[in-house]
């Protein structure tokens, strides 16, 4: 158990940004697909498809925290 609880705390921290690659494809939280365009050591850049009829797409910057809580 306490090796688990560890694992997943060491995600939020970058620990496994090797765990992704650039051109991936990701889910978002809402179901939809979004691509991984750019890594750097600690942070990872999405490639965010329109989620309406008048959105856009864009590319946004997260770090692994913010990243594995919204992408599965």
């Amino acid at each position: 158990m306490n090796e688990e609880y560890i694992k997943e705390r060491m995600k939020d921290y970058a620990m496994n940004i090797d765990d992704f690659s650039i051109g991936q494809e990701i889910t978002d939280l809402d179901k939809s697909i979004g691509r991984i365009i750019n890594k750097t050591s600690n942070s990872i850049e999405v490639l965010i498809k329109r989620k309406s009829k008048d959105g856009t797409d864009c590319n946004q910057w997260f770090n692994m925290m913010g990243f594995n809580k919204r992408f599965k």
